[in-house]
């Protein structure tokens, strides 16, 4: 079940108080997992610009528009069923895979793939189960039950079982623990909500396959920071975060790749939606939620507020 808003400002706040020893005891923690998932990101779960090894037009199994419009598609699907947005990623990620490790070979399979790959992520990251003929009914009878669970064995084989991949998300969870403490915890939902934004428009455009998702969150994270004013962040705590994020996660602010992520970032931004914006409007929304949860602390209890539905989701769209 996802925090409201308001839920995870409390849990924010509420935790504000230990990060100090939170940031001694767990660095090295961090770090490991950070160099875990980074040589998985390079190794298991590379991708790569994988439609240009198709050289001839009548080669080409689909293109980047029409995995656009696939990815975009499965985030259609997972908000109307009130899904995990996240499972988009990972799905994204067995198509993928799929595509390099030569499963499909036609554009209906492309289509089955991809509706076999949401079917499979939700399965495995979302505690809400969603029928296997519900999930063909979709498939407006292109496919049958048989035909999806054909694709899903064939799936599991192509990726060798490998299905948890590190998600833009996942190195996010992990960035946002190197924050310093001094960052104030609207500060930090800022910058997780704006960078959790670009990561899934990341996730849809094509051109983004062949970046890490570490340098994929990294570069999210520098567009949120370049759009805070100096007061609300500080340099001192920008130049803390880049050189922690330097010394522990082996990303550098000014490194080629990161710098050639955050160019594409916006560049695909300015076509989408101001940034400035949507930070305004996440910023209004956590004064508002904040404001609330002030009020209401004499009445509601943490728990109770963990245990609200949804968190407020933004109209998103992705285009080139």
């Amino acid at each position: 079940m996802t925090m409201t808003m308001s839920a995870q400002i409390a849990e924010l706040v509420s935790d504000n108080d230990s990060e100090m020893n939170v940031e001694v005891c767990t660095f090295e923690e961090i770090e490991d997992t950070l160099r875990v998932m980074r040589k998985q990101e390079t190794t298991i779960y590379r991708r790569f610009d994988y439609l240009a090894t198709q050289t001839n037009i009548s080669d080409k199994v689909v293109d980047g528009s029409w995995r656009q419009r696939i990815v975009e598609w499965m985030y259609g699907v997972v908000d109307h069923c009130n899904l995990r947005r996240d499972s988009v990623a990972v799905a994204a990620y067995y198509l993928d895979l799929s595509l390099i490790n030569g499963l499909v070979v036609s554009r209906r399979e492309f289509q089955l793939a991809a509706m076999t790959a949401l079917q499979l992520a939700i399965k495995l990251y979302d505690s809400t189960l969603v029928k296997l003929d519900s999930m063909v009914k979709l498939g407006r009878g292109l496919f049958n039950e048989q035909d999806v669970i054909d694709m899903e064995v064939k799936m599991l084989k192509a990726l060798k079982w490998n299905v948890h991949p590190p998600t833009p998300v996942c190195f996010l969870r992990q960035f946002l623990r190197l924050l310093p403490s001094s960052v104030v915890p609207l500060t930090r939902y800022l910058i997780a909500e704006v960078t959790r934004f670009i990561s899934e428009i990341s996730v849809c455009l094509y051109k983004f396959v062949k970046y890490p998702p570490s340098v994929i969150a990294y570069a999210g994270m520098l567009l949120a920071i370049e759009r805070i004013d100096s007061t609300t962040l500080p340099y001192w705590q920008r130049h803390q975060i880049f050189d922690l994020m330097s010394s522990i996660a082996g990303l550098k602010n000014t490194s080629d790749l990161v710098a050639s992520a955050v160019a594409q970032l916006h560049l695909s931004l300015e076509r989408n939606i101001s940034l400035q914006e949507l930070m305004n409007t996440i910023d209004a929304q956590c004064q508002d939620g904040y404001s609330r949860l002030r009020s209401n602390r004499g009445h509601s209890s943490k728990q109770d507020l963990m245990d609200s539905p949804r968190d407020v989701i933004l109209q998103r769209s992705c285009s080139h």
